[in-house]
């Protein structure tokens, strides 16, 4: 297990050799320490080859006294000695990135009896496999408070402009339990957000998005972005499945590796003795295994791909074998998705040069978006 966020310590002559900070050197500050026995746990909500994200209820986290739902992501039962290192490196380096609003963020850890990292949840991110004709959920996962007032999400979309997303108002009962056999689920970690206490009686909220949202939507992402290009880290997976939309369409960019399973995940695809996103993977990171700051931009120009295309998967059509790569190589770009703009579309098209010394930086798609969102 390697948490595919990372921080760079150094950059070599050619600005394309990373060197990453080692976090299993750093002392962990116990100040982000929080009482095993305080925690009760409840149902697992997303597992992979080397661990799973559970349900839980944290007491006195944030207040004494106080209740929270959190989401504690914990390796499996008999790590082994790597394993406890990377994730206690992943915390590490999460307590140094600080928060930011478009950035999921840290609330506590239990190291003292175990390896696992606490996270504050307040929402749950729900994955279908919905008709193709309805395939919003691709775009993001977008967040009702199952936890606390038993909403559940499914999302389906008719037309554009008429964007429904249905909403079951349930409890926890045995109805919702037997969806929840068909879904696969991840709840999400959050930190206290400035919309998180509005309640959800504007329903038009997440009842329809507009081509605004979706131009907000791809903001957010790029100043959660050059967030972390400022604390020198690279995020190596940025795509929609790593988005989450909360209250407010406020968006969370995050990283779900460990309790994902990519092996039954079709997004990943084997090469050489790993499975990668090779469809969001920028060319010098699939042929030259060369992650840096310029390939998240290229990653995020096939983001912006799927949202404006409201979540179909990259490349439609095109098998993933020997004339993908080819095509890759040669400089191919998808064409401009139904619900882009020309303007998005060079965005798009910018992230996607082939020499990444021209791509544009996220402070420049930080200001290129905010001058179409002023006009839009």
């Amino acid at each position: 297990y390697e948490s595919q966020l990372q921080m760079i310590q150094m950059i070599g002559p050619s600005d394309n050799e990373y060197i990453y900070i080692d976090f299993r050197e750093f002392e962990y500050d116990l100040k982000w320490e929080f009482p095993r026995e305080n925690l009760e746990f409840g149902q697992v909500l997303g597992s992979g080859a080397f661990g799973k994200v559970v349900n839980a209820t944290a007491y006195g986290i944030s207040n004494a006294g106080d209740s929270v739902q959190v989401a504690v992501k914990m390796l499996k039962e008999k790590p082994d000695a790597s394993e406890k290192d990377a994730l206690m490196s992943e915390l590490k380096m999460m307590t140094h990135i600080g928060s930011h609003e478009n950035i999921v963020n840290l609330l506590g850890a239990c190291t003292v009896s175990g390896n696992f990292p606490v996270f504050r949840s307040i929402y749950m991110a729900v994955k279908t496999s919905l008709p193709s004709s309805e395939r919003l959920y691709r775009l993001f996962t977008v967040c009702p408070t199952l936890l606390d007032t038993g909403l559940l999400a499914e999302i389906s979309t008719n037309s554009y402009s008429h964007m429904k997303i249905l909403i079951a108002v349930s409890g926890i009962n045995q109805t919702v339990r037997k969806l929840m056999e068909n879904l696969y689920f991840w709840l999400f970690f959050t930190d206290k957000i400035k919309y998180a206490s509005r309640q959800m009686d504007e329903e038009e909220d997440f009842n329809v998005l507009t081509f605004e949202d979706l131009l907000c939507f791809s903001y957010q992402v790029a100043k959660g972005m050059e967030f972390l290009e400022s604390k020198s880290c690279i995020h190596r997976d940025l795509a929609a499945r790593n988005i989450l939309v909360t209250h407010g369409k406020v968006v969370k960019i995050c990283d779900f590796g460990l309790a994902r399973d990519v092996v039954n995940d079709s997004n990943y695809i084997v090469r050489g003795n790993a499975r990668l996103p090779v469809k969001w993977m920028a060319p010098e990171s699939l042929f030259e295994r060369m992650y840096t700051m310029k390939s998240d931009v290229w990653s995020y120009g096939i983001l912006l791909w799927e949202i404006f295309s409201l979540g179909v998967n990259p490349y439609p059509g095109i098998q993933v074998d020997t004339n993908f790569y080819k095509l890759i190589q040669s400089g191919f770009k998808m064409d401009r998705p139904y619900y882009a703009t020309k303007d998005v579309y060079r965005v798009m098209q910018s992230c996607w040069a082939l020499d990444s010394r021209k791509r544009p930086s996220f402070s420049w798609l930080v200001s290129s978006l905010a001058c179409q969102l002023a006009e839009a």
